[in-house]
């Protein structure tokens, strides 16, 4: 098909559907200007695919589908950029309370407690190693010196301390950053 006659295609399809998806998406968006973005994403899409596209069904079928999982992903993304924001302003909230809000010590606390018993449940070796890095600030090569034991342990063993400690903290990961700030 010549560029001019695919281009005046594109326009017929443009115009028959665009006002029936805009509809369709701002109803599950509920944001006009969203279902308008996703609308014309969704023809943006359709223009520079053209050539590799199989439409399998129709074309309104295809529109409207394509339309629907534009406007699902974007609300699932609003979702998590929700959570992230809310933790955000929770963490702006209390650094700005800072050591004067009076659970601030009190989750101190209780979240070195919790790190210090994860710490203990490490296997020996492994634990002394991650003690040598973070609490005496050590080297790897230093350790591996002191230690006796090659470069490649002391890494593997504190990848694997870090690896035990995230699942062991999964639950306590937002508390540990917030009171690591102060």
């Amino acid at each position: 098909m010549l560029p001019d006659k695919e281009l005046r295609l594109f326009e017929m399809i443009y115009n028959a559907y665009f006002p029936i998806l805009y509809n369709y998406v701002a109803n599950i968006t509920k944001d006009q200007a969203e279902a308008e973005d996703i609308v014309g994403d969704v023809f943006l899409k359709l223009w520079e695919d053209r050539d590799i596209i199989f439409v399998k069904t129709s074309l309104k079928a295809y529109l409207f589908k394509s339309a629907y999982n534009h406007s699902i992903n974007m609300l699932k993304h609003k979702k998590v950029q929700g959570k992230y924001e809310n933790y955000l302003q929770h963490l702006d909230l209390l650094t700005e309370m800072g050591s004067d809000y009076p659970l601030s010590g009190l989750i101190e606390t209780e979240m070195s407690d919790i790190l210090r018993k994860a710490i203990e449940k490490l296997p020996p070796q492994c634990r002394i190693i991650f003690n040598m890095s973070r609490n005496d600030r050590l080297t790897h090569d230093e350790i591996a010196q002191k230690l006796g034991v090659s470069i490649n342990t002391v890494h593997m063993q504190i990848r694997r301390a870090l690896e035990k400690l995230r699942i062991a903290l999964r639950d306590f990961l937002p508390l540990l950053l917030f009171s690591i700030e102060f």
